[in-house]
């Protein structure tokens, strides 16, 4: 009966040794993954050129660059779960996440996921990640194992994409490969008049010309992007458009594949990689 006892005993310190040494591997995989996003944060707070227009001081809501990203990637990559109860749930756009009510995400959050789907990334107990994909997730899917399932996540930052600036006189048009590889991008530019200060009949004539000038730059952008079409098509997975609604009006028709609208600055023809960057930034939650 002793020896019993004694063996039980044994078997659970065995078992209790073990339960502590996987809560301080996640618990420091965990700390490693907040000090990096942490560090993210800090350096988006100081950034003054990232647009301005999806709304990102929500208490919890951050933007994550896809070097930012693959770098949170690796370390929810390297968690793992005996207990295999690690969830990994990806929703399309418009529809809800069975393992997180709808009333706890922010309002921006919600209207982002409405465009693009949305993920949640869960290790019971410790965290939660509410995850927005700069593109739409393409499938529905929700598991829980050892590991997270990231692959959805991969994929869209390996996602070719023409994207089409679209800005009055000065639009830009770019195709890359993914996030990390920008093919090729082409200015398109023509003469729009400046906008008019003066009132009255001199400033309704200068504001006929000037939409004249825009429809004409709408004009010759859609011919260079049914080009750009034309040439990439095989390879195009999404057109993602961004800019003034007049412009990106001209351009419906150009269009079979599936495009997005996004919010970007405005381009900058010198720095295209900064733009590429801004295409596959993801939104971040932490529940």
């Amino acid at each position: 009966m002793l020896q019993d006892l004694t063996r039980e005993r044994e078997e659970l310190e065995r078992a209790l040794e073990k339960r502590e040494e996987r809560l301080k591997r996640v618990t420091s995989a965990y700390q490693e993954t907040r000090r990096a996003l942490k560090e993210a944060e800090i350096r988006l707070r100081g950034s003054a050129e990232r647009s301005s227009e999806e709304p990102s001081e929500v208490p919890g809501i951050q933007k994550l660059s896809p070097r930012e990203m693959k770098r949170l990637l690796r370390r929810l990559d390297s968690m793992e779960s005996a207990e295999e109860d690690i969830l990994s749930e990806y929703r399309k756009p418009g529809e809800l996440l069975a393992g997180a009510p709808d009333t706890l995400l922010p309002r921006s959050l919600k209207a982002l996921a409405a465009e693009r789907g949305i993920s949640l990334l869960s290790l019971p107990d410790v965290f939660m990640f509410l995850i927005v994909p700069p593109l739409p997730f393409s499938s529905d899917g929700m598991t829980r194992g050892r590991r997270f399932e990231l692959n959805p996540i991969c994929e869209i930052m390996e996602a070719p994409v023409l994207l089409v600036s679209a800005h009055a006189g000065d639009s830009m048009i770019m195709f890359s490969l993914g996030a990390d590889h920008l093919e090729s991008f082409e200015i398109v530019r023509t003469p729009v008049k400046e906008k008019h200060s003066k009132g009255g009949w001199s400033q309704r004539r200068f504001e006929r010309l000037r939409e004249e000038d825009i429809r004409r730059h709408g004009e010759h952008l859609k011919d260079r992007v049914e080009k750009a079409v034309e040439r990439y098509a095989p390879l195009i997975k999404y057109v993602a458009v961004s800019g003034e609604p007049e412009l990106i009006r001209h351009l419906n028709q150009c269009f079979s594949l599936p495009v997005v609208r996004v919010r970007l600055g405005k381009h900058d023809e010198r720095k295209p990689e900064r733009t590429l960057e801004e295409l596959y930034t993801y939104t971040l939650f932490r529940m």
